[in-house]
Order: C-alpha cells, then structure tokens, then sequence
C-alpha cells in the first residue's frame, strides 16, 4: 500500500513537472536564458513602478520646482554678488594701499676707499678720488643682496568721490536684486503656461475619448438603418457623420503629440514619476481691482524698485564725474630697506651707503587731475545719460497705467467669456445627450446628431481655451506689475 502511495506521488511530480516545461516553453518559446532574464528584470521593473505612487503637485509647488530647476536664477544670484564687489571695492578706497615688494639675488664685491694722495714715483704726488672697487670677475667673493620696498597711499578727504561711488554701486546693487525679481516673476509665468497647458490638454483629452466611442456608435447605427433602408436615411448622411468623425480623430491625434511634447518638458523639471493636482481647467482666483494694481505697481513691484535705482545710479555717476575733478588729500609715504653681504664700507664717509641702511618718507599732500577737456567730456556724457533715463523714466510712469488697464480690461473681458461659454457648455451637452437618445430610439434624423456634436465640441474647446486664457492673462497681468 505504502509503496503504490510513493508510486502515485512520482507520477503526480513527473505530470506536474511536465505542465511546467509545457507552461514556460510556451512562454519562452525558442528565447534563450538572456531573453528569458530580461522579460523577467521588465516584468519585476513594471510591477515596482506599478507599485510605486506618484507624487502630486499643486500649481505652486510646480512652479516652486520650476524656479528650483531654472539656471537663470543662479545667473541673476552672481549678478547681485558681482554689484555687491563692486560696492566692497569702492569701499575699500577708505583704507590704506600698501604696495610691498621684496626681492633676493648674488651681489659682487664691493669695497669703498677714500680719496688720497699717491707718490707717483717721480717725485710727483697724484690725487685719487674717492670710489667703490667693484670685484665683478672673482667670483669667490659674491655675497648676498636683500631688498625691501613699501608704498603706502592713505585718502584723507576726496571731495565725495567715495561717497558717490558708494551710491552708485548701493543703487546697482537694488537694481540687480530688482532684475532678479523680475526675472522671477518672467519664470512663474513661464511655468504655469507648462502646468495649464498640461491640465488643459488632459481635460480635452478626456473629453474625446468617449465622444469618439459615442460617434462609432452612432456609425454604427446608421450603417443598420441604411442596411434596413429606413426612410430619410441616406449615403451621404453617413459621409458627414465620418468627416466629423475624422475631424474628431484629428484633434484626438494632436492632442496626444502635444500631451507627449508636454509630459516630455514636464518630466525634466519633476522626473519621471509625477502628477498635476488640477486634472482639469479651474478659474485662479484674482481680486485685485485696477486701483490697487496701480498702486501696488508704482510703489512695491520690482519694476518700480528697478527704475528708481537705475536712475539713482546714473544721478551719482553723474555726480561722481563733476568731483573728478577736484583734487585728492591724502597722505602718502614710502620706506626702503637694502642688505649686502659682500659690500665693504668701514671707508664710506656716510651714515647709510647706497647698498645698505634704512631709508622712507612720510607726508601728506594734494593730487591734482589735470585732464580737464577728458573729464568734462566724462560729464557731458553722465548727464547725458542721466537724462535719457529721467525721461524713460517719466515716459514708464505715463504710459504703464494705460498698458495695466488694457490687460486689467481683457482679464474682465476673458471673466465674462468663460461665465457665458460655461451656460453655452451646459446646453450644448443636454442638447447632444437628448440627440443622442433620440437617435438611438430612430426618432430624429441624422443631420439633428451631427449638428449638436459639432455644437458640443466647439463650445466644449471653447469653454476650456477660455479658462486657460483667462488664467494665462492673470499670470500676464503679475508678470507686467508683481502684483500678485
């Protein structure tokens, strides 16, 4: 009995063993070990990312990344540390410039003697005049030379040369911290026209999809009726039932390109596995009214902030150039030190010889520039430009109220529209919903369905291009005045 029991448990392992190999060849039928490996690693890779939740963004934190992600940002950032050295050195002018130099090399032999009186051997005395005895050739006798010099130039009062270039630069460093805002502000525009676009695409998407199912239906149908030669049905009703399907097809097609174009720049910015938190078009909602935004643009934005440093700047340049021309008090010195190891002078009649000793200066004094025809040239020109930007300046500041209220007036415009193709949405889907029904049932004709299917989608792309306008025109409107 035992032993038919292990007969019996051996053909069931050789039948199991069986099914196996039968269920894997069939699988991997004539793939080797690599092929099967493969399918293996995809199979465990899609189930890991199945798996896997993706994450979600809002609007703001798309555009929070978006910045994150955006070189130009770091650009904007040196820009600023470049005004800020530029700041630090005029600074600097109110300390003193050393100037050290220090040098080592081999000197020759040097020995001085005193001016005497020789017997020349004829009963004549001849003088001899005091000099070095310099020994270029013996070169056993080559010692060491050390030399030392500092400079040192100290401002005492520059008649606001500092002072001007502290202002310029303070004012250029406002303008690039103005310029990276706006640049910003240029930045947050550009990302919500990728998120709206993306959210704008997949509502349209969505919506064709079953539009398209319902077409082939309704296709379908009237092939049944033509077949059955229902009366009022004829050829030519189902030929522009398909243009409108292609058509439809068409817009289906573009919108998967764009939507692989989109998820392409998208993945870039958030990688691979992401999800926009809107799946389809909302209104953003904007308060401000035209007062405010004025206001707010004259007062607080950077573009505000920008002007008014850039013309501060040039108004102290100017400055700066007319104090050119004044002189500079200062004090100003000097100090050498010489050492030479191979030079001889018990002789020297001096306290310091020219190859040894301790030496410097120290005084205070005025330094003139006397270009006068360059430098009033110099003026000419800042004033020149100082000007040209006043009166851009004043033109900004007359025409931007007139730009603000034409965009402000679009944004209202774009609010009215979406109000009114919203009601329009409405009856165009109950309208293609009941011709839908009726022609199902064979109680209207085929011209009715086709009619209330163009309505729908015309005013279905109408409505959503009207969110996204509206929203990218609020987006415009921050951008021109940061008045978010």
């Amino acid at each position: 009995m035992k032993r038919r029991k292990i007969i019996l448990q051996r053909k069931l392992l050789h039948r199991l063993n069986d099914l196996m190999k039968k269920v894997f060849s069939d699988i991997f039928r004539g793939a080797s070990l690599k092929k099967t490996l493969l399918c293996f690693f995809i199979l465990s890779g899609y189930f890991l990312l199945s798996g896997s939740e993706a994450k979600v963004y809002t609007k703001d934190q798309f555009v929070e990344v978006f910045i994150e992600k955006a070189d130009i940002i770091e650009s904007l950032k040196y820009k600023i540390e470049s005004a800020q050295a530029d700041y630090n050195k005029v600074l600097s002018q109110y300390f003193p410039k050393i100037k050290f130099t220090f040098g080592v090399g081999p000197h020759p032999k040097y020995e001085y003697e005193r001016a005497r009186i020789e017997e020349d051997g004829q009963g004549g005395y001849t003088f001899i005049e005091s000099d070095w005895i310099k020994s270029y050739y013996d070169l056993s006798e080559y010692g060491v030379a050390i030399r030392m010099k500092g400079d040192i130039v100290l401002p005492v009062y520059t008649f606001g040369k500092i002072k001007n270039g502290l202002d310029v630069t303070k004012a250029q460093i406002e303008a690039k911290k103005a310029e990276a805002a706006i640049g910003e502000l240029k930045l947050r525009k550009e990302a919500a026209v990728f998120y709206w676009s993306w959210v704008m695409a997949s509502e349209m998407f969505a919506t064709l999809e079953p539009a398209l199912q319902q077409v082939d239906k309704a296709e379908e149908k009237l092939k049944e009726m033509l077949f059955e030669e229902k009366e009022g049905v004829r050829q030519k009703d189902l030929i522009k039932l398909r243009i409108e399907k292609e058509k439809l097809a068409y817009r289906h097609k573009k919108l998967v390109f764009q939507m692989e174009t989109l998820k392409e720049v998208i993945s870039q910015i958030l990688g691979e596995n992401w999800q926009l938190a809107d799946s389809s078009m909302k209104v953003v909602e904007y308060k401000k009214e035209y007062d405010q935004i004025v206001d707010y643009m004259f007062s607080e934005s950077p573009y505000s902030k920008y002007l008014t440093s850039g013309l501060s700047a040039y108004e102290n340049l100017y400055e700066l150039e007319i104090s050119k021309i004044l002189p500079d008090l200062g004090i100003a010195g000097y100090f050498t030190y010489k050492y030479t190891s191979s030079v001889y002078e018990k002789n020297y009649p001096y306290p310091d010889s020219p190859y040894n000793g301790w030496d410097g200066e120290l005084g205070i004094g005025f330094v003139f520039n006397l270009n006068f025809v360059e430098q009033g040239m110099n003026i000419k020109k800042a004033k020149s430009e100082w000007r040209a930007m006043k009166a851009q300046a004043s033109f900004a500041k007359k025409s931007a109220p007139l730009i603000i209220k034409q965009k402000y007036n679009e944004l209202k415009s774009l609010e009215s529209q979406v109000e009114h193709m919203k009601n329009a949405r409405k009856f165009s889907k109950g309208w293609m919903t009941s011709e839908f029904t009726n022609y199902e049932s064979g109680f209207n004709n085929t011209n009715d369905l086709i009619d209330a299917v163009k309505v729908f989608f015309e005013n279905e792309y109408l409505y959503i291009q009207s969110i996204y306008d509206y929203n990218m025109k609020v987006e415009d409107l921050i951008e021109y005045t940061g008045a978010r």
